[in-house]
């Protein structure tokens, strides 16, 4: 019988080191809610407001940025931490950039604007394939693929900030 038990006892501990364990799962990205619909225009029947849109695109240029820095403030080197926060943490800023800037994706200013808002959807794109790759660094705990994402992302959201100044 006490045989048996340090089995068990050891195969409990082996399934736990190599994370076998249900809380140990990496959750899947999360599926992006439905944006508000943008108020129209008076003047153009069914066309967003163009002051909506460019409330909708700066706002979440900064709402971006806010994630960026809270994520930054409370984990502020160039270091893959191993608390245990760490990962649920990374998880939901990831999710809330992907979500903030495929939101900002569905927008769609008048044709005027169409180049200004190809250049965003371009950063945006960047930024979104960014964020997934520093997601898939986390979930396979990969510190050189964290470090990758860490070294760009600043300059991903940047870019988003840059071509959301376009909007005014």
């Amino acid at each position: 019988m006490k045989a048996f038990l340090a089995i068990a006892a050891l195969g409990g501990l082996f399934a736990a080191g190599c994370g076998g364990g249900a809380a140990d799962a990496f959750p899947a990205e999360t599926q992006c809610a439905q944006p508000s619909p943008l108020p129209t225009s008076r003047t153009t029947p069914g066309a967003a407001s163009a002051q909506a849109v460019t409330a909708r695109i700066r706002g979440s240029a900064q709402a971006l940025a806010k994630l960026r820095s809270d994520l930054r403030t409370r984990y502020p080197d160039d270091t893959f931490y191993r608390r245990d926060a760490f990962r649920p943490d990374f998880v939901a800023y990831a999710d809330a950039t992907i979500c903030t800037a495929q939101s900002v994706l569905d927008v769609r200013p008048s044709a005027d604007r169409a180049e200004a808002k190809s250049a965003l959807d371009a950063a945006l794109n960047a930024l979104i394939a960014h964020t997934r790759d520093g997601r898939e660094a986390i979930d396979k705990r990969n510190v050189s693929d964290y470090r990758k994402w860490f070294r760009g992302v600043d300059e991903k959201i940047a870019a988003v900030q840059t071509a959301a100044d376009a909007f005014r």
